[in-house]
């Protein structure tokens, strides 16, 4: 006799449902509602107001999954009234279906009546004995949604999410306690990714507010805001001065060298993690030997904040194509990694870039040598760097905690449905 069909059961389950039943699959149709604005109904420009009592909400006003009502315009009460289908309360879940597809956000403590702009989706839970809204709102929030609109797509770049599409959306369901039990998890799990969140956001506002504050303006020569006891301003000097281009070229593979990159987004990264050794390292390829206290630039992407020093223990090999440089002992390497990415900074690389065609433009060393920085004296370097140390460390780990968060969320949003 042949097996049986295989179940239909998550991978991941709580102790208390390991002997519970089969999950079924229900189209989306079957257990909600949607609806959005109908062209004819369509606002103008001249009727989104910015107070009232009726609040109108877009896509653009979707923050981590909930509404930020802040954020919203008003109608008057004719336009609110024109459609009940899009009045929302409490359960209601929007999902973008122009613009920026598929963002979700469920809607809770409404603090005004509210209705939709053209562009959104309310879906709304037809038996919420059957169906949990804050179960379909984990699930529709979960990549599962846009990964089946770009499979049943029918030609190029989806720039509509089409009703027709979203009807037939299988989800998957199980009996209430079980889902509740999975909601309680994703929104324990949610909250305090949006905490960390806000937590991240916080030191990156306080970083940006630092450093506009605590290094010259443009045409000054002293900051704003200084340590106690810094009175003396601030000196241009080249950076010819006190910095030299090096050149050691190597074979990682015989020096057994980790690879690593340059990225605008995350400064100099390891590449063994994220690619294989054998595609990268080409016979034909060159790599410079790093070592600690050496700045890297790529001379293509220095004008949008391709630079970075590498303070690691043991030496690297990087690109041949990136810019090696060593500086003077009397420059701080946290001070200096800090003012050679200011805007003005970057704006000064873009001014001297050169190159025929400007995707081309680049800042070579013979370039970036006589370009000038103001500079204070080494001791209030080490006031700032540290300072900046300090601040850049705590969000490297709350960044760390928050991509943790993420990517444990998603493992069990992958593990936990069928």
């Amino acid at each position: 006799m042949m097996g049986g069909a295989k179940k239909r059961v998550p991978k991941r389950r709580f102790k208390e449902f390991l002997n519970a039943g089969e999950w079924k699959e229900r189209k989306l149709s079957e257990l909600a509602t949607m609806n959005a604005r109908i062209g004819w109904q369509n606002l103008r420009t001249s009727e989104f107001l910015d107070s009232g009592d009726y609040l109108l909400i877009t896509g653009t006003d979707f923050d981590n999954g909930r509404v930020k009502y802040s954020t919203c315009h008003y109608v008057e009460k004719k336009r609110f009234d024109q459609d009940t289908k899009i009045q929302l309360s409490t359960g209601s879940i929007l999902i973008t279906k122009d613009g920026t597809l598929g963002k979700v956000a469920l809607v809770e403590k409404l603090p005004k009546p509210a209705t939709l702009n053209a562009g959104v989706f309310n879906v709304r839970v037809k038996d919420d004995t059957v169906l949990s809204y804050k179960y379909l709102y984990h699930y529709l929030k979960a990549p599962f949604l846009m990964k089946y609109v770009t499979a049943n797509a029918t030609g190029g770049t989806i720039k509509h999410l089409n009703q027709s599409i979203l009807v037939d959306f299988p989800i998957p369901i199980t009996e209430k306690p079980e889902q509740d039990r999975i909601t309680k998890l994703l929104d324990s799990l949610e909250s305090s990714i949006t905490l960390h969140q806000r937590k991240l956001d916080k030191l990156q506002a306080t970083k940006k507010a630092l450093l506009q504050e605590m290094f010259p303006e443009e045409g000054q020569n002293k900051p704003k805001r200084r340590f106690k006891g810094f009175t003396d301003a601030w000196k241009q000097r080249k950076l010819g001065d006190f910095t030299n281009q090096i050149n050691t070229f190597v074979n990682p593979e015989d020096a057994k060298l980790p690879l690593w990159s340059l990225t605008a987004e995350a400064g100099l990264i390891e590449k063994s993690d994220r690619y294989e050794r054998d595609f990268l390292v080409k016979k034909k390829d060159q790599f410079k030997r790093i070592e600690t206290n050496t700045l890297v630039y790529n001379p293509m992407n220095i004008t949008i904040g391709s630079i970075d020093i590498y303070t690691g223990l043991y030496p690297i090999a990087v690109s041949g194509y990136y810019v090696s440089i060593v500086y003077d002992k009397n420059i701080d390497t946290d001070f200096l990694k800090e003012v050679l990415l200011l805007p003005s900074s970057l704006k000064m690389y873009k001014n001297y870039a050169t190159g025929s065609l400007i995707e081309r433009q680049r800042v070579q060393y013979p370039t970036f040598s006589k370009l000038q920085l103001l500079l204070p004296n080494l001791d209030e370097q080490k006031a700032i760097g540290q300072l900046f140390k300090s601040l850049n460390l705590n969000i490297t780990l709350h960044q760390r905690k928050l991509d943790k968060l993420k990517n444990l969320k998603q493992a069990y949003l992958n593990e936990m449905f069928v």
